[in-house]
Order: structure tokens, then sequence, then C-alpha cells
């Protein structure tokens, strides 16, 4: 099951690094936790919002556009609406992009972008 709160906490991860890239090797006897979150990253490089690092699986990079939707969702002054839009949309049956589109064009609406 996808969790988009999770897939939001991790593009944090990756904004919070230096190089936008966090690390999460595939290994074998990796816990439930560790393979959420690699099957998160994965769905996040599908999205278009991380990329593999040299064709690695076991390191991401934010992309541009993760960083828009990160942006939006944290946004200050917008974020919780923009977050709560993108989650009902996700929830509701709309898929990652779209949702997450949506919320990044309301707080550009919002802000009159």
């Amino acid at each position: 099951m996808r969790d988009p709160e999770l897939m939001i906490s991790l593009l944090k991860e990756m904004s919070e690094d230096n190089m936008g890239q966090l690390i999460i090797p595939m290994r074998i006897g990796m816990g439930v936790p560790e393979q959420q979150r690699h099957h998160h990253v994965a769905l996040l490089v599908d999205a278009g919002h991380a990329a593999w690092m040299s064709g690695q699986q076991g390191v991401a990079r934010i992309t541009n556009a993760g960083y828009d939707f990160l942006n939006a969702a944290t946004n200050p002054t917008h974020g919780e609406k923009a977050t709560s839009r993108f989650v009902e949309l996700f929830n509701g049956g709309v898929a990652y992009a779209r949702a997450a589109q949506a919320a990044v064009e309301l707080v550009a609406k919002t802000m009159g972008a």
C-alpha cells in the first residue's frame, strides 16, 4: 500500500542532504520498514520526483519536480492545505503525479503566481 506521508517524508530526507540524496541499499534480511522505505523511493522515482543515481537502486536523489512538490507541501503559509489536498486526491484514487501537481498549483494560485 502506498503511503503519501512517507513519500513526503522521504522527499524531505533527500532535500536535507547536501547532495539531495538518500542512501537506501537493498540487502538480504531487510525488515518491513526498510522494505517499505525502499519501495516508496522506487514509487517516487516512477513519479519523477526522485531518480536512481548511476543506475544503482540504493542511492536516490530528489529531482527538480520533487523539490517543487516538497516546496508546496511545506510552504509555511499554504503547505498544510496543499498537503491535505494532495492526500485527499491521492487516497481518492488520483494518480500520484496529478495529485502532487494539484498541490503545487494550489499554492501557486494562492500566491498569485
